[in-house]
């Protein structure tokens, strides 16, 4: 398993080295961590003035560097450390093709928003190829609790491939999660119908509910013997309502240290506007979130 770990020296990312040290398997497990310097313009000063400005840009790149491998050492982690220069979104999202997971923060130093994902994370979540975890807290001395929600699509099936290729399994607590969406049909009783008198169109909705809910309850039960079927720390849950808002309302009423969610391949016009479903667990999530896109 080849990780990526990416670092502005900010605090997010230092918490996001934390998490995914502590998150993904230690089995195979090669890592390099990543700075992408700003992008040098030469001065109208001269030369002098440029090397000025090379020289603080090279000491705060080894500060930076310097002070992850000392965090991932004290992680247990022998990092390879790298940096570039250009746009970190630009720089991070090419090399990212070359691993299997890339590690990014919420949120970089120049981020001033207090919630969601900044602009290099959000772009990564929304368009990078491969695996994307935003790393937040870091798990603590108990054992790993993590949130899968499964529809049956490509991505949910990705999702739990991931999960089996990436984490150690053992010894964590795993919640397959399936949110079967509200029906939504209009419904109107005939005028000449009693008030005493069945009401076809409502048992035909219930009966549609009930065979939604078998279909999820199989759903639940295949999924558990692609993750580990007599693990009894695997339990699955069925909610009722919109997926991204019960995800979300799982992952912080649970506790969870991960939430491992599919997406799609190719980005929708539907989902520019209204958001995909992994996007906003990845914005809102209290925990950190590995998304898996599916490969085109």
């Amino acid at each position: 398993m080849r990780v990526l770990l990416t670092t502005d020296g900010s605090k997010e990312s230092i918490a996001a080295m934390r998490a995914a040290s502590r998150l993904l398997s230690s089995e195979d497990r090669k890592v390099d961590v990543l700075y992408v310097a700003p992008e040098l313009r030469s001065p109208k000063s001269g030369n002098i003035a440029r090397r000025s400005i090379e020289d603080r840009v090279a000491a705060e790149t080894r500060r930076i560097l310097g002070e992850a491998k000392q965090i991932l050492a004290e992680e247990g982690i022998d990092a390879l450390t790298l940096s570039e220069s250009g746009s970190p979104a630009n720089v991070i999202m090419h090399d990212a093709e070359d691993y299997d997971i890339t590690v990014i923060g919420a949120k970089g130093r120049d981020t001033r928003s207090a919630a969601g994902l900044g602009p290099v994370a959000s772009r990564l979540v929304e368009h990078a190829s491969g695996c994307v975890l935003v790393g937040r807290e870091p798990p603590g001395d108990r054992g790993m609790r993590m949130l899968v929600p499964v529809d049956g699509s490509a991505g949910s099936e990705q999702a739990l491939d991931a999960l089996s290729s990436f984490f150690d399994l053992e010894s964590a607590e795993i919640t397959l999660l399936h949110v079967q969406e509200t029906l939504w049909l209009p419904h109107e009783p005939p005028a000449e119908q009693s008030p005493e008198s069945p009401d076809p169109e409502a048992a035909q909705n219930n009966q549609l509910s009930r065979e939604l809910r078998l279909e999820a309850e199989e759903l639940l039960a295949e999924s558990r013997i692609r993750v580990l079927e007599h693990h009894p720390g695997v339990t699955t849950s069925i909610r009722e309502g919109n997926p991204a808002n019960e995800i979300l309302s799982e992952a912080d009423q649970g506790d969870y240290d991960l939430v491992v969610v599919g997406a799609g391949g190719a980005s929708e016009m539907k989902h520019s506007i209204l958001g995909s479903v992994s996007t906003k667990v990845a914005w809102n999530a209290p925990c950190s979130v590995l998304v898996v896109r599916v490969q085109e």
